[in-house]
């Protein structure tokens, strides 16, 4: 590690890389808030945890309430490590989208991307109600990845121009919009409240299991990123 100006450069046998000398410290506030954050969310509740207790609780030591185990590990903290790790991840995405395109206010939302995750997900729902919701973040993933293909390779003209990039991805969000408004009009009304319920999200019922299905692929793709 070196020290130049404001900056710290990071030498190793296979990497180098610059680092704002006021990152870390930056970094460490905001963990620290996040992590308060998250205490606090845990303990709120009709059942109210008092801080210190949800600390205890996740560390398990003793409390002066048996029920905190249950309201704390089981109720509240799996959905707050799933609101954590999905806001991670939307962060993430829309990091690299703003360094792909070169522009401060680019999203995936705004390029087509989040689009096409949301109509292969409501075509998921609505087309093959019977089809396992565990496929759910797969076909979301893959048409994701489909429209982020198409859209680079209609973009590319001897080269990749962020304004095309923003141009192609803006035109392919209106269509899959489109589509998956149409796919909501005309689907079963039981199957397209489940769509509906997807589009706006929710942490409600999440638990273990889908902390634990998540996190590989944070892990993995957050590095990679």
């Amino acid at each position: 590690m070196e020290k130049t100006g404001q900056w710290l450069v990071l030498r190793t046998e296979f990497l180098s890389t610059r680092l704002d000398r006021r990152v870390p410290k930056v970094l460490m506030g905001l963990a620290l808030v996040t992590l308060a954050a998250m205490i606090w969310s845990v303990g709120q509740g009709d059942y109210p945890v008092p801080p210190l207790d949800v600390v205890r609780t996740v560390l398990g030591l003793p409390t002066d309430n048996a029920d905190y185990g249950f309201i704390v590990n089981t109720l509240r903290l799996p959905r707050t490590l799933v609101a954590w790790g999905v806001g991670m991840a939307l962060a993430i995405a829309g990091t690299l989208t703003q360094g792909i395109t070169r522009n401060p206010l680019a999203a995936p939302g705004i390029i087509g991307v989040n689009a096409g995750a949301s109509l292969a997900a409501v075509s998921l729902i609505v087309a093959f109600p019977g089809v396992p919701m565990a496929l759910l973040p797969m076909a979301a993933f893959l048409g994701a990845l489909t429209i982020a293909i198409l859209i680079y390779l209609l973009a590319w003209n001897g080269g990749s121009s962020p304004v095309r990039l923003i141009l192609v991805g803006v035109g392919f969000s209106l269509v899959a919009g489109a589509l998956t408004n149409l796919m909501i009009t005309f689907g079963n009304i039981y199957d397209v409240s489940q769509a509906l319920v997807w589009l706006a999200g929710s942490v409600y019922g999440r638990s273990w299991a889908q902390v634990f299905a998540f996190t590989p692929w944070l892990v993995v793709f957050g590095l990679l990123a």
